[in-house]
């Protein structure tokens, strides 16, 4: 068991090293037999080779002696003598290499039994020349003892054959025996060297397919401190990360779909009070057009009426004769001065409901201050997903406040304006009873035509000061008209934005619920 530990342990190019290692170790045993195997081989060859040798040379010895006997020739007798010299070196040459160790010992009984067999004949043959008158039948003889040599050569060299045939089958079983063992030495080493590869790589696949397939289930842990376990635990480690990235994200999948959904609420709110300062706005500025239009008639009126007072005036002077025209000018002058005051009243309900209408369009900026506050709260909420949307708040924001400003600027302008209206009808009620005097006096009597100068006079002031009055509140309605436009622009960019509000917010919360639905694939 501990040694199967410490193998897990060991790295996978330990793990291979180990396993080549053996292989080759094995390997190099097999070559090792094999070489034994050859050499032992090509001693026996030699031996056998050798043994062929003597007996050829006892072959050529007799054929040489038989020669010699034919033909009583020396070089017959010289050469036979050759090759027993050859073959008793060669034979003392073996006895050396078994006196060395080079030679089978065993074979130390048949060489010296060869060597006393040469020995035998070479005496034999030596007698049968020095007899004398021997004839060829004599030399011959001693060929009988060169026969028993060559069989006793024959039955060594055969014994080597049979000894060498077993060298190789002995040869032949160690090599079968150190491939079989080879064999399955590397069968068995491939076997545990893949398997604690290949088991780790399997459950590494399966915990990998079942992440993949959405699974974050899975546990992994291994005490392996090879790199297959270092991959199985940082594939763990990795698998725990995702699992808190996912939950991560699927609370804030939930929390932006939900703001997305309040932010689309407060849109829809706003939206509607901006549509609604919208048509207030509309109102004030057809309001603000009478107001001007009723404005510049109360200018004419009161040019009109100065220069009726100045005619007026340069007929009283002239003569009482003409009283009668003069009362009959004033009485007009006294009519159009009616006619003033009545547009200034006209002009003073006008503005009160300005004042209203304005009244109106800051409740409204409020209430689109506050909702746009609470769409950059919400989005505030939605973190890195909400920032356009906060930023699009914050404009509609911006516009709320600037309307609320422009309202407060135009409040400020019709107070004045019903301010310089209230002075300038009672300037006209005034000149109404003034005139209604003079028209009385010119009747009763024609003395009182220094008086009526005098009134004609004021009259004429008044008339002046009503025209620089009405001028004024001329270019207070303008400005007016120009603050409502600025208004209606304004409202219209805040509607704009609440549609990009809007919009941003159908998108934001239809990514929230892909967001969900991508989530969803994991199970954690």
């Amino acid at each position: 068991m501990a040694g199967r530990f410490s193998l897990e342990n060991l790295t996978v190019s330990r793990k291979l090293a180990l396993g080549f290692g053996l292989l080759l170790a094995l390997a190099v045993l097999l070559a090792l037999t094999g070489l034994y195997g050859l050499r032992s081989d090509g001693q026996s060859l030699t031996r056998i080779n050798r043994l062929g040798a003597l007996f050829d040379e006892t072959v050529y010895a007799r054929e040489a002696n038989y020669a010699y006997a034919l033909t009583a020739d020396p070089a017959r007798r010289a050469a036979q003598d050759k090759h027993v010299q050859t073959l008793r070196q060669a034979l003392m040459a073996v006895r050396a290499e078994i006196d060395n160790g080079s030679w089978p010992r065993e074979d130390l009984a048949a060489i010296d039994h060869l060597r006393g067999a040469l020995d035998r004949y070479v005496d034999a043959r030596q007698r049968a020349l020095d007899a004398t008158g021997a004839g060829p039948q004599a030399v011959i003889r001693p060929n009988a003892l060169l026969s028993t040599l060559q069989a006793d050569i024959n039955t060594l060299y055969l014994a080597e054959e049979a000894r060498a045939a077993v060298s190789v089958h002995q040869v032949q079983i160690v090599l079968l025996a150190v491939t079989a063992l080879a064999l399955l030495l590397g069968g068995l080493i491939a076997w545990l060297i893949g398997r604690q590869i290949t088991r780790p790589l399997q459950q590494t696949l399966l915990a990998a397919e079942r992440i993949a397939s959405g699974d974050l289930t899975v546990e992994l842990h291994s005490r392996r401190t090879d790199e297959l376990g270092q991959l199985l635990r940082a594939i763990g480690h990795m698998n725990d990360r995702l699992r808190e990235v996912i939950g991560q994200i699927r609370g804030g999948s939930h929390q932006l779909a939900a703001s997305a959904t309040q932010l689309a609420t407060i849109t829809s709110q706003t939206r509607a009070g901006i549509d609604s300062q919208k048509n207030e706005t509309g109102m004030v500025a057809a309001a603000m057009g009478q107001m001007t239009a009723s404005v510049r008639e109360v200018a004419r009126s009161a040019e009109e009426a100065a220069l009726a007072a100045r005619q007026a005036d340069d007929e009283a002077c002239s003569a009482l004769a003409v009283s009668r025209q003069a009362v009959t000018q004033i009485e007009a002058l006294a009519g159009e001065v009616g006619q003033s005051a009545a547009s200034l009243t006209r002009l003073h309900r006008e503005s009160e409901r300005i004042a209203g209408v304005l009244e109106v369009i800051k409740e409204v900026a409020g209430q689109t201050n506050l909702l746009a506050l609470n769409a950059t709260i919400e989005a505030a909420r939605a973190g890195e997903a909400g920032r356009g949307i906060a930023v699009v708040a914050d404009e509609v924001r911006k516009l709320a406040l600037r309307t609320q400003q422009s309202s407060e600027e135009i409040d400020a302008l019709i107070t004045g304006l019903q301010h310089i209206t209230e002075e300038s009808a009672r300037m006209m009620q005034a000149s109404v009873a003034q005139t209604r005097a003079t028209v009385d006096g010119v009747r009763n009597t024609g003395e009182a035509l220094t008086t009526i100068t005098r009134q004609v006079a004021d009259i004429q002031l008044m008339s002046t000061q009503i025209a620089t009055a009405a001028e004024q509140q001329s270019c207070v309605a303008e400005e007016v008209n120009r603050s409502v436009l600025n208004v209606r622009e304004t409202t219209d960019q805040s509607a704009q934005a609440s549609v990009e509000i809007a919009t941003s917010s159908v998108e934001l919360a239809r990514l929230g619920t892909d967001l969900q639905q991508l989530v969803g694939h994991f199970r954690t």
